[in-house]
């Protein structure tokens, strides 16, 4: 038993009343230490959604505008496509007579050309198909649909263009 109690009094009883303080202090320091960072990265993680879904807002609202710009532009050029193909055929069924593909032969036809020279390639004299054949008369009615309908088109990506720009200076507060 005395050598128990002279190993108890060999103890230095304060370095580990010390130690214990620290390793304590140093334990309550990281708890501390870490709450603070999670709760730093909990508040960052809120911010972030509540900017994500800011954003996804924005989006939606751009969207459903462009989509609404869109869907005018679509309406106003199916409209204006309907308009242009009854005034054609309105046209059409006015005016009897249609323009020829090739003149009449009478008295008043234009010679032909004659012979080219040795120095000049040979070239067809009527490099238009003759005849007026319902597959051409098909084939100018299909040409001038296409560029009526071209030319719609043009005009409502123009229009459509616009919009977009108006939208944009409008959103930036211009």
């Amino acid at each position: 038993m005395l050598s128990l109690l002279s190993l108890v009094t060999a103890v230095p009883w304060r370095w580990l009343a010390a130690i214990t303080c620290a390793s304590i202090l140093f334990s309550a320091g990281v708890r501390l230490g870490e709450q603070r960072i999670t709760t730093q990265w909990d508040a960052a993680k809120i911010t972030q959604a509540q900017a994500v879904a800011i954003q996804a807002a924005r989006v939606a609202q751009v969207t459903a505008k462009q989509t609404t710009i869109n869907q005018e532009i679509s309406n106003e050029f199916k409209a204006a496509k309907a308009n242009l193909a009854a005034d054609r055929q309105h046209l059409l069924a006015r005016v009897p007579g249609r323009v020829r593909l090739e003149p009449n032969r009478g008295d008043r036809t234009v010679p032909g050309v004659s012979v080219s020279s040795d120095g000049v390639a040979a070239a067809s004299t009527d490099a238009v198909p003759a005849g007026e054949t319902l597959a051409d008369e098909q084939a100018c009615q299909r040409l001038a649909e296409d560029a009526a309908q071209t030319t719609l088109m043009l005009l409502g990506f123009q229009r459509w263009y616009v919009a977009q720009i108006k939208n944009g200076q409008n959103k930036n507060g211009l």
